[in-house]
């Protein structure tokens, strides 16, 4: 049985569906993302899970226990919010006990776990501050105490890392991710941020209008993702549309233009979204006919828009140091049988 199982839910206001049907199992222990656009229904589903938001239908239920009845504050899960909501005049020690407090917990056992979840966090020598004298960081990590402090079933992440800056938060995704790791709790994380979602999470749920419109491995999500929705959302594609031109098991063979190409997959019908990933794609003796229309360097990779015959393609090519293909010259770009996906409109 999962940890955590979601059936049929569905929440209205008035006659928008902000979820629509979601059916989620999520195993103890495992660490998943709600990922996609805003609007999506990802927050939403967060918040009916945490029982801050009444579903219009369906159930939630943890550890086999039906949420419909349970009040959120018996609930047993940690939430950390995107505003981190630190008292101003508590300290450190004071906001991760906070919790505690609230559940009467002795004073001789308060101590014990707040110690015991700031070392968790390396800011036991930061116990005495107050949150205006932390870095964005840190008063990340102190909300990440003060929800792992009352040891959870349920560990709820919304937004965590969107008011950091782009250096902190790479940081924070890998030393949250290992925390996690370290106490085994079932984590859900809200996020916009694709990269966050393919680093961190052990399963990604992208969603589309209330909707999960693919769940999976992040490997196996970003390779293939389904629909154009998700392929495009998940990372940079190009997106190509295509005719069908014949069939081979799984594979099809499709016309761009004056162009023939093979794809994975399969469609109902004769037209067809062909999906090609950026860095997938290089340039060789053999392939497309294509003139760089421009080159932006982005540090460890260049990346190209190229004018080909099937329409212009993005081309990202690692950056080894040499001799780039300016603008203005001309190319062939080429790309492993494997690298082409035919996704759904």
């Amino acid at each position: 049985m999962p940890f955590l199982e979601i059936q049929g839910l569905v929440k209205r206001y008035g006659s928008v569906a902000a979820v629509d049907g979601v059916d989620l199992a999520v195993e103890r222990g495992e660490f998943l993302s709600l990922l996609g656009p805003s609007g999506c229904g990802k927050s939403t589903t967060l918040l009916a899970i945490a029982g801050f938001v009444e579903p219009s239908a369906g159930s939630i239920r943890i550890d086999g226990r039906e949420m419909a009845p349970v009040k959120p504050n018996r609930r047993n899960i940690g939430i950390v919010f995107q505003s981190f909501a630190l008292f101003p005049h508590m300290t450190v020690a004071e906001n991760v006990g906070f919790g505690l407090e609230m559940r009467r917990v002795s004073a001789a056992e308060r101590g014990h776990r707040i110690a015991e979840a700031l070392a968790l966090v390396r800011l036991d020598e930061l116990a005495g501050r107050y949150p205006k004298q932390l870095s964005g960081g840190q008063q990340q990590r102190v909300a990440l105490a003060r929800a792992l402090v009352i040891r959870p079933d349920l560990l709820l992440l919304d937004e965590p890392m969107s008011s950091l800056d782009a250096k902190l938060r790479e940081e924070m995704r890998v030393e949250i991710r290992d925390i996690q790791r370290r106490v085994a709790i079932t984590t859900i994380l809200v996020t916009h941020d694709q990269a966050e979602a393919l680093l961190m999470a052990d399963r990604v749920a992208v969603m589309d209008r209330g909707r999960i419109a693919r769940i999976g491995r992040p490997y196996e999500v970003y390779e293939d993702p389904g629909s154009a929705f998700v392929s495009n959302f998940l990372g940079r594609t190009n997106l190509i549309a295509a005719t069908v031109v014949g069939r081979s098991g799984g594979r099809l063979r499709l016309r761009v233009g004056e162009v023939e190409v093979d794809a994975t997959g399969d469609v109902n019908g004769s037209t067809a979204m062909l999906s090609l990933r950026p860095e997938r794609l290089s340039f060789g003796s053999d392939g497309v006919p294509g003139k760089v229309e421009s080159c932006l360097f982005m540090g460890g990779q260049w990346l190209y828009r190229v004018a080909t015959p099937i329409g212009e393609l993005a081309v990202i090519r690692p950056n080894e140091g040499g001799a780039h293909v300016p603008e203005g010259g001309t190319v062939r770009v080429t790309w492993p049988p494997e690298a082409a996906r035919v996704v759904h409109e």
